[in-house]
């Protein structure tokens, strides 16, 4: 399936697991990552996500070769992998029941086996995947996936494409994002767009993505209108209305739906001032540069963050461990959804708890004050209470603090005090 490459180095694969079809990226020995062709000296790069069981042999194939062999009715053909892991359907296939985690392992064994043939000397150091809709469900199954392979799970990654849009964008030069960065991407699921701001001042440099799903305004559908210029037409009043006042430095166009030269007008307008990249390797190529980026010194200083996670560090001054100090509880990247931070200390003759907040993105520190309403009045240092934080939203925190008495010497008397903030 792949050119069979020779000589040693270390590899990070990239494998962009796309609902339709599927692409890799390669890196040897920390260099720019490279797509890898599906079939030897063709450049085709993007492989159906499928697979098909042949009748006669039993044989589990992939990709093109899948879809031959449905079109000759000569296997059990199968579609919509991640589709099935999300609904947990099952499929029948020659009497078995196959669940939707067993068949993309099927898919990811057949796919990864072939890139590991190819780079028999070299050593895969690190493999990132990246999916549109990175759900417990879909993490699970691809982490299962590379486990029944054998594959050394503290190498294992998967993370969403707004992730690794951002890392491909880091990784590009410097006057590249200047300013904004944005995304469009057209393919059977209709457009979705991404924008990332890129705040340089002061540490930590942070990159934040947001993104919008406009298949509602803009599906696959439309490329088969017939009316001439609908298609375009809609799509340059969506582009007019995304990018109004809004400073880009580059555009970058992906998927399927840009196929073609229906929308290279607009694009065309869209460069006055700007830069614009079109093509299909974004994602995979992102998913490498993740390999590269996570975990380097280099990057120490960055912070990616996307739509879900936290903007600020949470932290308290108090009395802990015999001595006095600030305690972080949240760390800014946190998703704020799985946010359960809690804390226990000792109240240092005061009945007041002080928060230091320090937005990551804004480079700014705010403090809060709780006050312990009717705290029971003890001793110095013999109050001992737990703090906790949680959030609404991404950008609203619940402060709690319990008493928990203070051993044998003092009842807990159960008072809770609550604050909400927003960051």
């Amino acid at each position: 399936m792949f050119e069979r490459t020779s000589g040693t180095g270390k590899l990070i694969i990239g494998i962009d697991l796309g609902t339709e079809t599927t692409q890799l990226s390669v890196s040897r020995d920390f260099a720019e990552p490279e797509s890898v062709s599906v079939v030897p000296n063709k450049g085709i790069y993007l492989v159906p996500t499928v697979l098909c069981v042949r009748n006669d042999t039993r044989d589990w194939i992939v990709g093109e070769e899948a879809i031959r062999c449905r079109n000759r009715n000569a296997g059990v053909f199968v579609s919509e992998l991640l589709k099935k892991v999300e609904t947990g359907e099952m499929t029948d296939i020659f009497g078995t029941d196959y669940s939707g985690e067993a068949l993309l392992e099927r898919f990811i064994r057949k796919i990864y086996t072939a890139v590991h043939q190819s780079y028999l000397t070299d050593e895969i150091t690190r493999v990132v995947v990246t999916v549109r809709n990175k759900t417990d469900a879909v993490v699970a199954a691809i982490n299962n996936a590379f486990q029944s392979i054998g594959t050394d799970m503290n190498r294992v990654m998967v993370i969403s494409y707004m992730e690794s849009f951002m890392y491909y964008t880091i990784s590009q030069k410097k006057e590249l994002w200047v300013n904004d960065v944005s995304l469009f991407d057209f393919d059977e699921e209709g457009l979705k767009y991404y924008q990332l701001s890129i705040a340089k001042k002061g540490l930590p440099i942070t990159i934040t993505a947001r993104g919008e799903d406009l298949s509602d305004d803009m599906d696959y559908g439309m490329l088969s209108d017939t009316v001439e210029g609908r298609l375009a037409g809609n799509f340059k009043n969506i582009t007019d209305k995304l990018l109004y006042r809004q400073i880009v430095s580059t555009m970058y166009f992906t998927g399927v739906g840009f196929d073609g030269n229906w929308a290279d007008g607009i694009i065309k307008s869209l460069c006055i001032g700007r830069r614009v990249f079109k093509g299909q390797n974004l994602y995979s190529k992102g998913a490498a540069y993740a390999g590269m980026i996570i975990g380097n010194e280099d990057y120490k200083d960055y912070l990616f963050l996307t739509d879900d996670q936290v903007r600020c560090t949470i932290s308290i001054r108090m009395f802990k461990d015999n001595r006095i100090g600030e305690v972080r509880l949240v760390d800014a990247g946190m998703p704020w959804k799985r946010v359960k931070a809690k804390t226990v200390g000792i109240v240092d003759d005061t009945d007041e708890i002080f928060f230091t907040i320090f937005n990551a993105v804004r480079k700014e520190t705010k403090h809060v004050v709780m006050n312990l309403k009717n705290l029971e009045q003890r001793e110095n240092k013999t109050t001992r209470v737990s703090v906790g934080v949680k959030f609404i939203d991404r950008d609203t925190a619940v402060l709690t603090v319990k008493d928990l008495g203070f051993g044998e010497f003092f009842e807990n008397t159960y008072r809770i005090w609550e604050k909400v903030i927003e960051l």
